[in-house]
């Protein structure tokens, strides 16, 4: 019973584990959504500004100097979280044939990219715009939804406590031995003529299952002159019909005869 009890706290872990690595992987996703809306938000506020020729001037510049795309902090952008506002940024980087788009290096949560081409641009220029959030994850944990997979561990932690005090229980509870009641013999089913099972039911009810000689001889035959001869070939046939039934008819010092089941 323990052994296949222990089956259902090992789902409800193995559930709660899920369910936590689905809520974990929900709350990344909002992240990398809420960057996408605010990037677009971003860009649509801030794209003749950054489409501009001193501006892509100014950042190519910047870029011969440092080989890093231009960083725009999100202090400023609204969020859903708003916790995002600390650990959220924006790249901006030029894109050309001269130039491909930067390769951003960390466990960072990256949203989608935009491609700002501007009216008068020249080989293929553009400005990539991405957001990037350093969510470390314990912030991404504490952001998702953990109720069901708290709720399953909890329901594990409680069937696994419930087995134990079961078990427990089981243990110390004394183990009642069951005593064979020994079932009293029966005549019934056995072959006899109605003086030979006379004579075996006299015996089967006696004290002891036995009886004394006289006392069969007068209950069977009265004042038969005869009776001991009639008593012992009665007898006889008797032991034969009962041998069958794993009965047996013993004569005891001559002066009474006892039923004894040898089985």
């Amino acid at each position: 019973m323990l052994r296949y009890g222990i089956v259902v706290p090992l789902v409800l872990m193995i559930a709660s584990v899920i369910s936590c690595c689905v809520s974990y992987s929900n709350a990344k996703q909002n992240i990398a959504n809420d960057l996408n809306d605010a990037m677009f938000a971003l860009a649509n506020e801030n794209s003749e500004l950054w489409t501009r020729p001193d501006t892509i001037a100014a950042m190519r510049q910047m870029y011969e100097t440092t080989h890093k795309p231009l960083i725009y902090q999100a202090s400023d952008v609204n969020f859903r979280n708003t916790s995002l506002k600390d650990e959220a940024y924006f790249t901006l980087a030029l894109v050309d044939n001269g130039n491909i788009s930067p390769k951003i290096r960390g466990n960072k949560i990256a949203s989608d990219s935009i491609m700002l081409v501007p009216e008068h641009a020249a080989d293929g220029l553009a400005i990539q715009v991405q957001g990037f959030a350093d969510c470390s994850m314990a912030s991404i944990f504490s952001a998702s939804d953990q109720t069901l997979p708290g709720l399953l561990f909890s329901l594990s932690i409680l069937s696994m406590a419930s087995m134990l005090i079961w078990k427990r229980r089981e243990t110390d509870m004394p183990e009642t031995e069951l005593i064979a009641v020994p079932t009293s013999p029966s005549l019934d089913g056995i072959k006899l003529t109605p003086m030979q099972r006379q004579l075996a039911q006299m015996l089967l009810d006696a004290p002891g299952m036995k009886v004394d000689k006289r006392t069969l001889c007068e209950t069977l035959w009265g004042n038969k002159d005869n009776a001991e001869e009639s008593l012992y070939t009665l007898v006889r046939r008797t032991k034969t019909a009962l041998a069958e039934a794993d009965m047996e008819i013993v004569c005891n010092r001559g002066d009474s005869y006892e039923l004894r089941i040898t089985n």
